[in-house]
């Protein structure tokens, strides 16, 4: 298989972990591959190359095991004694079903935060919007990163309403798609603004069902905007790439 992207692009870039402690730096590893997956850098069928990653992250072989075997419970890696791993055969509709399943969850934390939400959250919530709301508007375009935690945040302060447990599965879940949303999906910070204020307009009515209605569609259409995304890279093959709008 060819590989995705520009070909002076390295497939496995360089990345120093922020931690070489034992269990933080499997996490990092195991950050590291699931995005690479996550945003078509390696695709769906592909041998990854732990010699590579090793190199990318100045890492032993331990790390690199242990994270395939974590990406391997995900669904994300298959793992053939003697052969090695592999990125998982996954469809358009496996990524579409995990966004689903993560809007379920957060759709929950959404109707929870309409309920019980304070006045300095709901204040913070504002905020984060209307940051977003201005970028762009005001001529000053905000990066990827930048984006990306305003979005994070975002989530996150509607998240902390939700008990303990949900908030838990929450963070497993959004660690399954990709980091690097802004980037990975184009224009996707003007549609998200969209549906952000309407989760926020249900949430700061104490309109319950409306939030979690609100949460669901934003989190399914962002499944299918990534679906089509890592379709346009040829992580499905080209036989689903042509079939994909």
């Amino acid at each position: 298989m060819e590989p995705i992207g520009d070909e002076d692009e390295p497939r496995y870039p360089r990345r120093m972990p922020v931690s070489r402690r034992r269990g933080v730096l499997g996490e990092e590893v195991v950050d590291y591959v699931r995005e690479l997956i996550l945003t078509g850098t390696i695709r769906s069928g592909e041998k990854i190359d732990q010699q590579a990653i090793s190199e990318a992250l100045g890492v032993s072989r331990s790390p690199i095991r242990e994270a395939l075997v974590v990406l391997g419970r995900e669904g994300l890696v298959e793992l053939t004694p003697r052969r090695g791993a592999a990125v998982a055969e996954l469809s358009p509709e496996d990524i579409i079903d995990h966004y689903a399943l993560f809007g379920v969850v957060s759709g929950r934390a959404a109707a929870l935060a309409a309920e019980t939400i304070d006045a300095e959250g709901l204040s913070e919530l504002r905020k984060v919007h209307l940051r977003f709301l201005a970028a762009g508007s005001d001529g000053t375009e905000l990066g990827p990163d930048e984006l990306q935690q305003l979005n994070h945040d975002f989530h996150r302060i509607i998240n902390l309403t939700a008990p303990g447990r949900t908030r838990w599965l929450l963070r497993h879940l959004e660690h399954s798609v990709p980091s690097s949303y802004y980037e990975f999906a184009d224009g996707w910070n003007h549609t998200a603004v969209e549906h952000h204020a309407a989760i926020l307009e249900a949430i700061a009515s104490g309109d319950a069902d409306g939030a979690r209605r609100a949460m669901e569609s934003h989190l399914q259409a962002s499944g299918e905007a990534a679906a089509a995304q890592l379709a346009a890279r040829g992580f499905f093959g080209d036989d689903i790439k042509a079939m994909m709008p």
